[in-house]
């Protein structure tokens, strides 16, 4: 064993026993606990109401569905928590930021509208991880009851990429902004659907860019994902 691991441990080690990484620890601990108690609880009332009416093909259905639906919100949770673990391949390669935006703007089921650079800039990311994360966000905004409008920009500044995601629904609290980027957290003004932010910045993170979440003028929320833009001619 070399110097060279000797110091990642040692790294590793203060990393978590820092009260800053001993908090986010907890705080991750504790949000997977209460999602997956959640979880569990519906599961598991489901289960006895679907027993308590076993004479209604109609209703042990619904009770069937709303489980299914449960172990689905859970495998969900398994899979950002080995994706924040590390685990998975995540083969990076050139992606044009431009044909990025149009895959997360062909998801959702709300009309988005987009706004796309001249510039095609390319940037150096896993697509599946990418179109994940970014979807998450824009279908989060789109589902959004009290919002009208969600735009997506691409633009070119300096040698930065960014991509923004924006809409016109209600404009988050200081007190909202400062845990959107929990893990699992969820805004109460809005559906019952992650965020997913987490999994944003762990992609910025990943390919040396970062993410960032405000409050618009006059109302409104603002995502901004900002990465390196990527030499075209480097090799894959």
């Amino acid at each position: 064993m070399g110097r060279a691991d000797d110091d990642d441990r040692e790294r590793a080690g203060k990393g978590i026993l820092h009260p800053e990484g001993m908090r986010a620890a907890r705080e991750l601990a504790s949000g997977v606990v209460h999602e997956v108690n959640n979880i569990l609880g519906v599961i598991l009332g489901n289960i006895h109401l679907a027993e308590k009416n076993l004479s209604s093909a109609e209703a042990v259905e619904r009770y069937i569905g709303e489980v299914r639906d449960a172990a689905e919100d859970g495998r969900e949770i398994m899979r950002q928590l080995a994706m924040l673990a590390g685990e998975g391949s995540t083969r990076a390669r050139l992606i044009s930021l431009n044909d990025l935006a149009h895959q997360v703007v062909s998801g959702p089921a709300t009309p988005i509208n987009a706004e796309l650079s001249i510039v095609d800039p390319t940037v150096r990311l896993d697509l599946w991880l990418a179109q994940d994360a970014l979807s998450s966000v824009a279908g989060f905004m789109s589902t959004t009851k009290s919002v009208t409008s969600v735009k997506v920009a691409t633009r070119i500044l300096g040698q930065a990429a960014m991509l923004t995601v924006e809409d016109d629904g209600p404009s988050p609290t200081k007190e909202e902004l400062a845990t959107l980027f929990t893990p699992f957290t969820k805004l109460d003004r809005r559906p019952k659907i992650g965020l997913d932010l987490t999994k944003l910045a762990h992609l910025a993170e990943r390919y040396g860019g970062h993410v960032s979440a405000a409050a618009c003028e006059p109302h409104g929320l603002r995502v901004v994902l900002t990465l390196p833009i990527a030499d075209e001619a480097s090799p894959t």
